[in-house]
């Protein structure tokens, strides 16, 4: 399992489907290739996945922010548009854009399980002027769930604002 060795900054983690096959190539073609199309197929799934709603209840989904370069670049960020989903299919919970991505890292695609924890040191902070209500349970919001090592420096930040209740959703795993 990839995620053997990571010392999880979140409570639970869930993963709607195996990151193989269509799924990947639904995730690809939303991440790499425009294919907004691709969203309409991922809704599916995550309306099918039994439990999916009780899990997200009414949290706040934070998407995992591009770094505003990479923005620029791909014209959206892949996170924020699968959060705009479950929060319109999941209508109880509501999206919080809580996290910027300060470090301009590389691509994480190719690292190993340290490579990419040291990739991601300290690239991820607190958006300004954005508080934390402790009372509320936020839900990291990724596409893919290899490592853990970025929904996990996701979660420090929140955890380090004061956040008590820092979970994880991620539409593959693998």
């Amino acid at each position: 399992m990839h995620c053997e060795h990571l010392t999880p900054e979140f409570g639970q983690g869930w993963s709607i489907a195996l990151f193989r096959g269509p799924l990947r190539e639904l995730i690809y073609a939303l991440k790499y290739k425009d294919g907004f199309w691709a969203l309409r197929d991922i809704r599916v799934l995550a309306k099918s996945a039994t439990g999916l709603e009780e899990y997200i209840g009414e949290a706040s989904l934070v998407p995992v922010p591009l770094h505003p370069r990479k923005q620029r670049e791909r014209g959206y960020n892949q996170s924020q548009l699968l959060v705009k989903e479950l929060v319109s299919l999941f209508p109880r919970s509501r999206q919080s854009d809580l996290l910027e991505r300060s470090v301009d890292t590389v691509s994480q695609t190719q690292f190993d399980r340290k490579q990419r924890i040291r990739n991601l040191k300290n690239a991820f902070s607190l958006c300004r002027n954005r508080a934390i209500d402790p009372a509320q349970r936020y839900i990291i919001v990724d596409d893919v769930f290899t490592t853990g090592s970025t929904v996990n420096a996701c979660s420090a930040v929140l955890r380090r604002a004061g956040a008590r209740a820092v979970d994880v959703l991620t539409i593959g795993h693998g």
